[in-house]
């Protein structure tokens, strides 16, 4: 990279599906608290979440926001209406994406707004990004097919036909045409490339952790303080019926053949009727009283019950969909030196694997199970693992690192595109 151009600030607009405010890590912690504080600028194009005009905010000095209107009505009318004022918003995209001001435009996870700003910048010159956290097209897909999924024909129909619109859109008339994709993990870079993009062309940009929080957060011990003689086995995630956590319920029953003392919390919440199937597999499996829930909680709370925990579980339904994501359990585990037990999702395999923090295993209740088994009977090879999982997340997997990459990727291009 050219000397110069790495003290060269740059002015982008980034759209995005997100509403405002956002609450996507991967998007204050990145570009809010990481490229802007840098000295670069950015112009958000989001919707809002809550009733609004249309509007130009001045968040501060290097970020305004196009922010979206939005009506307060939640019923169908309401919901059609903001689909509709939010198609108004993303076409004004056409005439902002042509600006001179921007070094680059970026979008998002929104197909349409890629459509738009592609058109928008066709022969201009200005550089235009993608960036795909996760496949929409084809969730709607599955959804329209996934018979498990309680929902009426109306809906499956209107799934089935947003999801092939989209994906037609997308992989026809989106991504071919971007200068550069970024992605969400390795493995959605190789399911891109198999439909024919070039993976040189992609850079993958996984989840991460803002560590300095984690090592700056008093994280006090709680809890019954019956469960220190235990052996303190922790979910932390929502517990939505498509997650399958009652999973890890038949896994405690077959640890606790070995480990008697073993007890399963399952640290999160979901609406009430996936929340009473989890009781009922413990209760089928005798272990009412060996199964914890503790509702939704605060994150340092969440993170106490961590710190007290023998082992952490990641389990991550394999599917084709699931398989691209960037789950961010097994990082925090790491940056919070705990042992973890996750199955073969390739991104937190790789994590593992790369790390020496630990192994991916087979998704099915009895793999967990043995090694759930083997790390407590082998914690002395503990300590080394521990370390090595919290320098891996500092090097690769804090927002600080992963936000000094981002940088170096864009400088890259930008220069690139000068040349």
């Amino acid at each position: 990279m050219d000397i110069n151009n790495q003290s060269r600030t740059f002015r982008f607009l980034y759209a995005t599906r997100e509403k405002y405010p956002t609450y996507r890590v991967d998007l204050t912690e990145l570009f809010s608290a990481g490229l802007i504080k840098k000295g670069h600028a950015v112009d958000w194009h989001m919707q809002s979440a809550e009733a609004s005009s249309f509007k130009l905010l001045q968040l501060n000095s290097r970020e305004r926001l196009f922010l979206g209107g939005a009506l307060k009505g939640k019923g169908i009318g309401g919901k059609l209406a903001n689909r509709c004022l939010g198609l108004w918003h993303d076409i004004q995209l056409f005439s902002r994406a042509r600006k001179k001001i921007y070094d680059f435009v970026q979008v998002r996870d929104n197909v349409l707004a890629g459509y738009i700003v592609g058109l928008a910048l066709k022969g201009r010159g200005t550089p235009f990004y993608y960036w795909m956290s996760f496949p929409f097209p084809e969730a709607d897909l599955f959804r329209a097919a996934d018979k498990e999924i309680d929902l009426s024909r109306l809906k499956r129909a209107f799934y089935r036909m947003r999801g092939t619109l989209l994906h037609w859109l997308l992989y026809r008339h989106v991504l071919p045409h971007t200068d550069h994709i970024f992605v969400q993990s390795e493995q959605m870079a190789k399911q891109l490339a198999a439909k024919g993009i070039s993976q040189e062309r992609m850079t993958p940009v996984p989840m991460g952790i803002n560590l300095d929080q984690v090592d700056n957060t008093q994280i006090s011990r709680l809890g019954n303080t019956n469960w220190q003689a235990k052996t303190v086995l922790v979910y932390m995630g929502t517990m939505v019926r498509v997650r399958r956590i009652e999973f890890l319920i038949q896994m405690l029953h077959l640890v606790r053949k070995t480990i008697p003392e073993a007890i399963l919390l399952l640290v999160g919440d979901a609406p009430e009727s996936d929340m009473q199937r989890l009781r009922d597999e413990a209760q089928r499996l005798g272990l009412q009283e060996h199964v914890i829930f503790t509702g939704f909680v605060s994150m340092e709370e969440a993170w106490a019950y961590i710190k007290m925990a023998t082992v952490c579980f990641s389990p991550f339904r394999p599917s084709p969909i699931l398989d691209v994501a960037s789950p961010t359990k097994v990082i925090e585990y790491m940056a919070l030196r705990r042992p973890v037990v996750a199955n073969k999702n390739p991104d937190q395999a790789k994590v593992l694997s790369e790390s020496g923090a630990g192994r991916a295993v087979e998704y099915c209740p009895e793999a967990f199970a043995s090694e759930v088994i083997h790390i407590v009977e082998n914690t002395d090879e503990l300590d080394g693992k521990l370390e090595a999982g919290y320098e891996y997340v500092r090097r690769y997997r804090s927002y600080a690192a992963l936000s000094q990459q981002l940088e170096d990727k864009y400088r890259d291009l930008l220069w690139l595109d000068m040349r």
